[in-house]
């Protein structure tokens, strides 16, 4: 069993270091000006084009702009980005502000790629110079490894809260018809590419854990990651499906799940949440398992 006490103080000291790392603020910084110029530019895109939705539509059904209702507005200004989704989840969409819709989209799509760059080579880093035998000389070696897992976890919150609130502030200065419950959507959007993003932190920090350089970690975090997308496309295809009926493996894999996090339904929501920590679990724990049988 880890010790508690000194999982948090790795966990802290974890933190605190990638916090000062000049890859973590490089890496942030493009994060936010990303959302920040992503956001800007959508809201320019998204004001213009309702603008012509709402004359159409007023024309068309020959009332005045003022009175349609703006859900009928939304459907009819966005249906390539509803288009993206199950039709089950439409209505849950229509009653979220679109920028929320846009940046879980963007963050859903590129929280992978910001975890293997920020949090691949952080155990190899260590266990490459030598850093790991000092903390191994005063804790075991899962409470070490779960307290760098616990302090990437939290920096990746961070990161994701670093996204969301540049997102915000650009919609505040922009847009006028900014609505304070807009903040609550962009942070429950988060909280959707964080559990979607544990599962990879799982994966690559397992692989970090068997990996004695912070370069090789990353390029076979990076190998790795093309192949489970590949293998999921290829398990779900209808041509590998109409030979070998292999769908439900697709359930295995991170991509399964991305959707369901999206759902007002508890039941399904709380599904994908465990999936995907479940995933990420189960990657870090076989890491772990060769790392233990290791000299560090």
């Amino acid at each position: 069993m880890p010790d508690l006490k000194k999982l948090q103080i790795v966990a802290r000291f974890e933190l605190l270091e990638a916090l000062r790392s000049r890859l973590f603020i490089i890496v942030v910084s493009m994060y936010g000006a990303g959302a920040a110029i992503g956001s800007y530019v959508f809201l320019r895109t998204v004001a213009a084009a309702e603008a012509v939705v709402r004359k159409g539509l007023a024309d068309q059904l020959r009332v005045e702009e003022s009175q349609l209702p703006q859900n009928l507005v939304k459907e009819n200004l966005i249906p390539m980005v509803l288009g993206l989704f199950d039709d089950s989840l439409k209505d849950t969409l229509l009653g979220m502000p679109l920028l929320t819709i846009f940046y879980g989209i963007m963050a859903l799509n590129f929280v992978a790629l910001l975890v293997l760059v920020v949090s691949t080579g952080t155990m190899a880093s260590d266990l490459s110079t030598g850093a790991a035998r000092y903390a191994l000389f005063r804790c075991d070696r899962l409470t070490w490894a779960l307290g760098k897992l616990l302090g990437q976890e939290l920096l990746l919150a961070t990161g994701l809260a670093v996204g969301a609130l540049t997102a915000g502030l650009v919609a505040l200065g922009v847009d006028a018809a900014f609505e304070q419950e807009t903040w609550l959507w962009l942070f429950r959007t988060s909280f959707r590419a964080w559990l979607y993003g544990s599962a990879y932190l799982g994966l690559f920090c397992g692989i970090s854990l068997i990996s004695r350089s912070p370069l090789r970690a990353r390029a076979l975090a990076l190998f790795v990651w093309i192949g489970v997308g590949i293998t999921h496309s290829l398990v779900t295809s209808e041509f590998v499906n109409d030979r070998v009926p292999v769908r439900s493996l697709g359930y295995v894999f991170p991509a399964a799940h991305r959707e369901s996090l999206w759902s007002p339904d508890w039941n399904t929501y709380l599904l994908a949440a465990a999936s995907l920590l479940a995933f990420g679990a189960v990657c870090f724990a076989a890491g772990h398992a060769v790392f233990a049988r290791r000299d560090a």
